[in-house]
């Protein structure tokens, strides 16, 4: 797992604007409980910081996504959440220690009872992406907000 300093160095790096608020949580990497966590902070922090109700759900749920994805196929110890805001955007991103590559699927079949997580943050984000970093692997998403 890349450390604290790195994660936090990686969101300030990858910020297209001033950042005006910056939140960094870690989870326990082998507990799938943890996206529910990963989901609660970041609503919380968001409605703290005067995101709009409708954008603070949409960070929630792309979190869970994001945190669950990192959970499910990474193995990781433990799961950084870092949420970032500019004066007009918010990012969310997910770092573990996995090396893997993360790429929205075609579309699962509605029989299917997995693989639509990433079509969900797709659906959600104005932009996502990843980064693969020393000793982990990042996911993030960006929205458009409104604070208040």
């Amino acid at each position: 797992m890349p450390s604290f300093i790195e994660v936090i160095h990686d969101a300030l790096t990858h910020s297209s604007a001033t950042l005006q608020a910056l939140g960094l949580q870690s989870f326990p990497g082998r507990d799938l409980s943890s996206a529910g966590a990963a989901r609660r902070y970041v609503r919380t922090t968001a409605r703290w910081w005067g995101v709009a109700p409708d954008q603070a759900e949409a960070l929630e749920l792309i979190a869970g996504e994001l945190a669950g994805n990192a959970l499910e196929h990474s193995n990781s110890r433990l799961v950084a959440v870092v949420l970032s805001r500019t004066a007009r955007t918010a990012s969310i991103s997910v770092t573990d220690e996995g090396q893997g590559c993360a790429s929205a699927p075609a579309g699962p079949g509605p029989e299917q009872e997995r693989g639509r997580g990433l079509l969900i943050v797709e659906a959600f984000a104005d932009r996502w992406g990843q980064r693969k970093m020393s000793g982990g692997f990042t996911v993030w998403a960006e929205i458009a907000i409104q604070v208040h």
